[in-house]
């Protein structure tokens, strides 16, 4: 079984190396590279982040450029093998069992350059750009950047934008559940996730609410195995859209953003194994490809 991964930022290896990033402030990517070896294998396709730090957009005369820049590096290292629309699906789903990973654009740190109502014209762009996942826009444009994101998803088949509140404060998250909570529609035109970032932290009423609107939620390997376990146990236990189990909830990897990553589930290898001999037979495929599966299906526009 190869993962189906919720979240890679996997430019930022080479913050080091890169004219793209100041390495003095990302000191603490090389000692977690080891973590990728054998990504691309045991990875079928990965949600591939464009993360910088507050800081490090902050400096960037041109963020808008910046960001270009990783979307095209991304686009040169996948070439061919961004998951955009219904045609790449079915490359994709042609590839052989052990063939390439593929990849679906992400963007986060959207605060950092959606700063004037003028910005949020950018959305389509990047949208044409083949962005499918989209960090929320905190305080007063907030709502507006919700139904700008809300007018790119079709109301029929077609390829939409997904909003993911990984990273997102309680704050933030509470007032994007109750814009998805004020009509029913929106959920099934906006895929909701959560694929970083720790979801326990948000409270058990708004990671019920999650549940209830049918999020992804991608769970981060932290601390320790039993840690891992019980939070995806106990998402397990409240109802995905009225179901309780293993619906919805999906891997995260988020290699390269913590020191915290338990030696047994420090590599894809490891972890799926670990998955497969530790979640119920039913359960394991679920976690590991089915339910991220679905998720990037649906944003490429295909059933």
């Amino acid at each position: 079984m190869r993962l189906i991964d919720l979240r890679c930022d996997w430019a930022l290896q080479y913050a080091a190396e890169s004219s793209q990033y100041d390495p003095a402030e990302y000191a603490e990517i090389p000692a977690r590279l080891a973590r990728l070896d054998g990504y691309l294998m045991g990875t079928s396709l990965a949600v591939l982040g464009s993360r910088r730090k507050p800081a490090d957009w902050a400096r960037q005369a041109d963020p808008w450029h910046a960001l270009g820049e990783m979307l095209a590096g991304y686009a040169a290292e996948f070439s061919g093998r961004l998951l955009h629309g219904p045609e790449d699906v079915a490359r994709w789903r042609a590839e052989p069992q052990w063939g390439l990973c593929w990849g679906v654009l992400a963007v986060d740190g959207l605060d950092a350059l959606i700063r004037t109502p003028a910005d949020l014209d950018r959305l389509a762009g990047l949208f044409g750009r083949g962005v499918r996942l989209f960090g929320p826009v905190a305080g007063e444009l907030g709502p507006a950047f919700l139904e700008r994101l809300l007018e790119l998803a079709p109301a029929g088949p077609g390829p939409r934008p997904a909003l993911d509140l990984g990273g997102a404060d309680a704050r933030t998250v509470a007032d994007v559940l109750d814009w998805f909570e004020a009509d029913g529609a929106r959920p099934q035109r906006l895929p909701l996730v959560h694929a970083a970032g720790d979801v326990d932290a948000l409270g058990p009423d708004l990671v019920r609410r999650l549940r209830s609107l049918g999020a992804t939620i991608g769970v981060s390997p932290r601390t320790s195995v039993e840690a891992f376990r019980g939070v995806v146990e106990g998402l397990a236990a409240l109802p995905f859209r009225g179901r309780a189990g293993y619906e919805g909830i999906g891997v995260a990897t988020d290699f390269l953003a913590s020191d915290d990553v338990p030696p047994e589930l420090d590599d894809v290898d490891k972890l799926v194994a670990w998955a497969v001999a530790t979640f119920p037979v039913a359960g394991a495929p679920l976690l590991l490809a089915e339910n991220a599966r679905r998720l990037v299906l649906a944003t490429a526009g295909a059933a």
